[in-house]
């Protein structure tokens, strides 16, 4: 969902991009964000007290950046509020929804997500859309972990695509469930991964329809 179909402000790395930046540290927003999603690929089962999302390992995304992980840097870090609540639909998203729908296609959410994807789905309007969503707040396990793909599967056959923002979480966990993966790169932020990639839901569309 997040970044997928739906952008947050501000988006998941970035109050860690802005602090480590005004604290003086040589960054840039395409590092923070590689280094934080690589450290969260690791983990396949939610903290039981975030419902359905890991704790962020700051001394490892720390390393990952060439930072001395001093301990009260990262007590400082643990004070930031990286969860938005603030949220919309990427202006492609409905478009690409409705055009699959139009095609026949189920489409199927699979998403690392405390409960309020519930709230986000209703408040944009979604829930026409979605045949179902497969959130790791219900079931205790999260991407990359190929068992939340494979529920999908088991419901509702082997997808076409999965189509996710993510290298470590969402293109390597669909491969690793036996899926055809394509990542959205909406920022360029893969640009040294070799991979099935796209910029927008609307290039999705022209390789549906090349099928």
């Amino acid at each position: 969902m997040g970044e997928t179909l739906v952008s947050f402000s501000p988006k998941f790395h970035q109050p860690l991009y802005e602090f480590l930046v005004k604290k003086g540290y040589k960054v840039n927003e395409k590092q923070v964000f590689r280094a934080v999603y690589k450290s969260l690929g690791k983990d396949h089962f939610p903290d039981p007290v975030l419902g359905g999302l890991s704790e962020l390992d700051f001394k490892e995304v720390l390393y990952d950046l060439k930072i001395c992980p001093k301990r009260c840097l990262i007590e400082q870090l643990k004070s930031l509020v990286l969860l938005s609540g603030h949220w919309e639909l990427f202006d492609d998203a409905k478009l690409f929804l409705s055009e699959l729908k139009k095609y026949g296609y189920k489409v199927v959410m699979i998403t690392n997500a405390t409960r309020s994807v519930y709230k986000i789905v209703d408040d944009l309007d979604l829930t026409s859309y979605l045949d179902d969503i497969i959130a790791s707040c219900d079931l205790g396990i999260m991407k990359p972990h190929p068992r939340i793909f494979r529920i999908g599967i088991e419901k509702y056959g082997k997808p076409v695509f999965h189509i996710g923002d993510i290298y470590e979480i969402d293109y390597i966990g669909a491969l690793r469930a036996g899926i055809t993966p394509i990542l959205l790169d909406r920022y360029n932020y893969y640009d040294d991964i070799n991979a099935n990639k796209v910029k927008n839901l609307l290039e999705v569309l022209e390789l549906i329809k090349n099928i």
